[in-house]
């Protein structure tokens, strides 16, 4: 694979999967985002037929699996539809999860049996953007190591619980749920590009602390920097 191939990759991994601006991506590249206003990663957009809607579509998909899919893009010269290439394929970090249903009285019950399930999950999924970001995003803190996963815009569990209401089906007088189908739904909902930022230890514990009113953790927020 020569350096160009490299490039192409790294570009449509961007977009397809973290959903970054153009400009943005010849940043990350190395090219100067002010005199190239975004044209070196865009001309590879075009090149294979992607547009502003296909932003994120490979959201769900581990990066290894993200990658192989780029791959095949790349191999079919943008002639296959994004959606169409992967209706059948399923994302490898859910596949513990086929065929398994669970049945609670509510989506607030499912919460509190798979509650670990949803933390690992995320912490996981996150891990390349973690690497991405590199440091706190906290305000002047420079620290590198031992960076968590923090939920910026909805707590954990409102987000996985309303994923569970979306899906839930009825079951008598109970719910059912099916768990790759909610887990997938419980990913997507953290496409927006403030869901979650990463923050050391110590920002992270002062941005969890129940003690903290509203206009206190409305200022904590101000002072994260987004990419």
């Amino acid at each position: 694979m020569n350096i160009q191939q490299k490039e192409e990759i790294e570009i449509l991994f961007f977009y397809l999967k973290e959903g970054y601006s153009t400009r943005i991506i010849d940043k990350k590249l190395g090219y100067d985002p002010v005199k190239s206003k975004g044209w070196k990663s865009w001309d590879v957009l075009k090149k294979y037929g992607i547009n502003e809607k296909e932003k994120k579509t490979l959201f769900v998909y581990p990066k290894n699996q993200t990658k192989r899919i780029i791959k095949e893009i790349i191999k079919n010269n943008g002639k296959k539809p994004i959606q169409k290439l992967i209706e059948n394929i399923r994302p490898e970090n859910l596949k513990r999860f086929k065929d398994s249903w669970v049945i609670t009285s509510s989506p607030e019950a499912l919460y509190q049996i798979i509650n670990g399930e949803t933390r690992n999950l995320i912490r996981n999924f996150f891990l390349t953007k973690k690497k991405i970001i590199g440091e706190c995003q906290y305000k002047k803190c420079k620290e590198t190591k031992a960076l968590e996963t923090a939920h910026y815009l909805k707590s954990r569990p409102q987000i996985f619980i309303e994923a569970a209401n979306k899906l839930k089906i009825v079951e008598g007088d109970n719910y059912k749920f099916n768990l790759s189908h909610i887990f997938e739904e419980y990913l997507l909902q953290h496409q927006h590009d403030k869901a979650i930022c990463f923050l050391c230890k110590t920002h992270h514990r002062e941005f969890d602390k129940k003690s903290l009113t509203q206009q206190e953790k409305a200022k904590f927020k101000r002072n994260i920097i987004w990419p």
